[in-house]
């Protein structure tokens, strides 16, 4: 109930867009402050969201959102044991698909024609290029398990609350099922807590990373700048 409260209190201070400044120096330049949790304020600006937690803010920004140490650690520690609690769901779930699926392919009979096409597995979206796929719903990824080799991947960090990924989004597909060169592997990250957020650091989405046909990392894009996001492909498909 006290976070809650705190919650509420605070929307009073979202108003207009402002500039930032973290301890170790990096800038956050004409945003506003979408949403305040006890750990940290949400940034929003045209190009992406940023979560930037207290412990990187001066003082004086933690004093004017009533920062409270004590109240920080029992929401990132309730955030924490939901987080876990939804990547066992999960797996759970996981568990039994993969239980009823071999179940139903031991029950069938061998296909008749040996030529016929198997459907697309769930994550794919079948086009004339590479396969899109959904890697991630927030647990841990190795992403160099995934990448398409001999062509250039593109990976999205998103979310599906976030606006700019949702206007991004959909011209990565498109680009990805025009080019036969281009592979798109998306991640979700489902909130600021998952694990894989906190395997790849990640502050600000969307991010875009793009890798070369040889595997290696050529660029990141964070903010939904898919030209920029085009200039690092076109960059990848010479650079191995």
């Amino acid at each position: 109930m006290k976070t809650l409260t705190f919650v509420i209190l605070c929307f009073a201070s979202v108003a207009f867009a402002e500039d930032f400044k973290v301890i170790s120096g990096k800038e956050y330049k004409n945003v506003k402050v979408s949403r305040v949790e006890p750990d940290g304020i949400v940034l929003i600006s045209k190009s992406g969201i940023s979560k930037v937690y207290f412990t990187e803010l001066p003082k004086e920004v933690q004093d004017r959102f009533n920062y409270d140490a004590a109240q920080a650690a029992a929401y990132s520690a309730e955030q924490t044991a939901s987080q876990v609690a939804f990547q066992t769901q999960q797996a759970e779930l996981r568990r039994k698909l993969a239980e009823e699926k071999n179940r139903y392919w031991t029950e069938q009979e061998p296909a008749k024609n040996p030529q016929a096409k198997e459907p697309a597995p769930p994550g794919v979206v079948a086009g004339r290029g590479q396969q899109v796929k959904v890697i991630s719903h927030g647990a841990s990824v190795d992403i160099t398990k995934h990448l398409a080799l001999g062509n250039v991947t593109v990976v999205d960090f998103y979310a599906d609350w976030c606006g700019p990924c949702r206007h991004i989004s959909p011209r990565l597909e498109q680009m990805a099922r025009a080019d036969p060169e281009i592979a798109l592997r998306k991640i979700d990250i489902v909130n600021w807590k998952t694990a894989v957020v906190k395997q790849y650091n990640i502050r600000s989405i969307p991010q875009i990373n793009i890798y070369n046909r040889g595997g290696r990392l050529v660029g990141t894009v964070v903010g939904a700048d898919i030209q920029e996001v085009k200039r690092y492909v076109a960059q990848a498909k010479t650079s191995g």
